[in-house]
């Protein structure tokens, strides 16, 4: 028998967009990876590269400090010779100055790079350069007007995107009604209602509980702007209860707005707000029927530690979940004698470069179980015995929802 506690440290993807497959989530909240390679004339590789990186809503390599230096270069000497590492350097038009292909200035140059980057390009053969990072480092530029009825060498085509960055405090990617210092949110997606708490949980929020005429007009407006027109699960459950509503935040059942005859007994045991009618009168309904969902959250949360303790099948979210992913923290778990402890990351979130998860058997001195950082989903780690540390390390956790 063991505890199965269950790890969030990050919103999922339906949500949050993560990292493309095969790409390593570094550092900022940055994901790079190897893409494709290309077999192309040199005048067409830039562009042909840029392209294929837009296939993924990704960009091409830029370079703008020693950290990505260092590490594309390292990803330029695991190539085979004789191919290469394309950079996203292109000339402006406009300026006649070389710079990203996002558009940002070249602010970084390495010890070793062709001359050409520090001079204007003038000219058909400084406006076809291809730049390519060497296996020695050094950032390199061929003249594709010279080259252009021949067949190169193979290029690869590395990208990196970034992930959307969490916001701090406020209501942002969430609603404001600018009344009452909660912030909304309607997830359009039709679950049942077990999944409508996950869903909640998910985007660092409780299933809405409403106490006012005016949260009930502003959630039902928000609801039909965005096109949940049959019905939203809100918070309230008789389940455990008794016969009376309550709702599962903890908040008082101060307000409510049934349609005549409702609650029916026997009909079911949560609670769902009727978008078809102006007023956003409620039922109540079985809670396996399927609806979107209406989450709430306070405006301004301030990130803890929790301290536990801990329940089997709970999910434990991260200090800050998900807006700030840069304050540490210990969990610590235990069942019975005899029992062990099974922990499932659900997903996590950390840069490679700097933000660790660490499970380790016993509360110090134990083993390390696993030390994780980058994108991990769905995987489960077992305890020797019955105690097991889970710590979070963040090194900044910046951009990144994290632990």
């Amino acid at each position: 028998t063991m505890l199965i506690a269950l790890l969030l440290l990050t919103i999922l993807q339906l949500v949050h967009g993560s990292c493309p497959e095969g790409f390593e989530l570094v550092r900022n909240g940055q994901c790079r990876g190897f893409y494709t390679n290309i077999t192309d004339y040199n005048a067409k590789v830039p562009k042909t590269a840029i392209e294929k990186c837009d296939d993924i809503h990704a960009q091409i390599v830029t370079i703008h400090d020693e950290e990505q230096q260092t590490y594309w270069h390292t990803q330029a000497m695991l190539i085979n010779r004789p191919n290469y590492l394309v950079l996203g350097l292109v000339c402006n038009d406009d300026t006649n100055r070389i710079e990203w292909a996002d558009g940002s200035k070249v602010d970084y140059k390495p010890p070793g790079y062709y001359k050409g980057l520090d001079t204007d390009c003038v000219g058909p053969e400084a406006k076809a350069l291809t730049w390519t990072l060497k296996q020695n480092g050094h950032w390199d530029a061929t003249d594709g007007t010279v080259w252009n009825f021949y067949p190169l060498e193979t290029a690869e085509i590395f990208c990196t995107t970034q992930l959307q960055q969490p916001s701090g405090d406020g209501c942002e990617s969430f609603e404001d009604d600018g009344e009452d210092e909660v912030c909304y949110q309607i997830v359009t997606s039709a679950v049942n209602w077990e999944d409508a708490q996950m869903t909640c949980h998910n985007v660092g929020a409780d299933l809405a509980s409403i106490h006012n005429q005016k949260e009930n007009s502003f959630v039902r407006r928000l609801a039909v702007s965005q096109g949940a027109l049959n019905g939203l699960y809100l918070g309230g459950t008789i389940s455990g209860k008794g016969k009376d509503f309550g709702w599962i935040d903890g908040s008082d059942w101060d307000y409510d707005n049934f349609h005549p005859g409702f609650p029916v007994d026997g009909l079911g045991e949560c609670l769902t707000m009727d978008t078809l009618n102006t007023a956003g009168q409620w039922m109540n309904v079985a809670c396996s029927s399927q609806f979107p969902v209406a989450c709430a959250r306070p405006r301004e949360e301030v990130p803890a530690c929790t301290s536990g303790p801990f329940k089997e099948g709970q999910i434990i979210y991260s200090p800050g979940y998900p807006y700030d992913a840069s304050l540490p923290c210990d969990y610590f778990l235990s069942v019975e004698a005899g029992k062990r402890i099974a922990v499932q990351v659900m997903h996590l979130e950390a840069n490679s470069c700097c933000d660790f998860l660490i499970l380790t058997d016993n509360y110090i001195g134990g083993n390390t179980i696993a030390n994780l950082t980058g994108e991990i989903t769905d995987k489960t780690y077992i305890s020797n015995s019955n105690f097991m540390r889970v710590t979070w390390e963040p090194n900044g956790g910046v951009n990144v929802r994290g632990m």
